[in-house]
């Protein structure tokens, strides 16, 4: 089953491509739509600030180990839900990175799915509805700036990631991976701006602008010529 997934999901991989191109002016335009002064997202740059505290106070190495482990976890992850059976997860004994073994070739969302999906705060995300609906004050303001911690933590560990000399860029090719990279995480962090502002529907709310921005702008561009 895995070989008919990863040869429909590589068969789109421009196309793919192609259409996140057309939604990256809208996903850039979406942020202005975000009302910023608000205490949950006070409570979000509070966490993006702890975090950036933390990790100049903290150990490089714990923190570089707990990065791949993620990077790896997010690599299985995909593999699985592409329908892949994982059968090891590794860290270097140096620590200069990890692997994931797993049956077949695999495809370019496994590849590249740790520079655009942040596996913790998702986590997070799934789980914070079920106690941040009952709170208030403080325990809610420590809540959001935990979420801002993890959406730091993801941006920490891409910008640490991505290089020129990275081996999933490279076997994705430089330009593919720059549209996916690039787009999929003005997404994923707009997604994370929307669920700040009203949890999942906000994000479902994200979407819909998203198509409504980018029905605009293709309609204008339509009119230019």
């Amino acid at each position: 089953m895995w070989r008919l997934t990863d040869f429909i999901i590589n068969l789109l991989r421009w196309p793919t491509a192609l259409i996140l191109i057309v939604f990256t002016p809208a996903l850039a335009m979406s942020y202005r739509h975000f009302n910023f002064y608000t205490l949950n997202f006070l409570a979000l740059g509070c966490g993006v600030f702890f975090f950036c505290f933390s990790a100049m106070a903290s150990g490089y190495n714990i923190r570089h180990a707990m990065q791949i482990i993620a990077h790896e976890l997010t690599h299985s992850l995909f593999a699985i839900l592409t329908l892949h059976k994982v059968s090891n997860i590794r860290l270097n004994p140096d620590e200069s990175g990890g692997s994931m073994m797993l049956k077949g070739k695999g495809n370019w969302l496994i590849t590249l799915s740790p520079y655009f999906f942040p596996l913790p705060a998702f986590v997070y995300m799934l789980i914070m509805p079920f106690f941040v609906s009952e709170l208030e004050g403080m325990p809610k303001f420590i809540c959001y700036a935990v979420l801002g911690y993890f959406l730091a933590y993801y941006w920490s560990t891409v910008l640490s990631q991505v290089h020129k000399e990275q081996t999933d860029i490279i076997r994705e090719g430089y330009l593919f991976s720059a549209i996916i990279i690039v787009s999929l995480n003005l997404f994923v962090t707009g997604a994370i701006f929307a669920y700040c502002s009203k949890s999942w529907s906000g994000i479902a709310t994200y979407c819909r602008l998203i198509l409504k921005l980018t029905t605009e702008y293709i309609e204008q561009t339509v009119l230019l010529f």
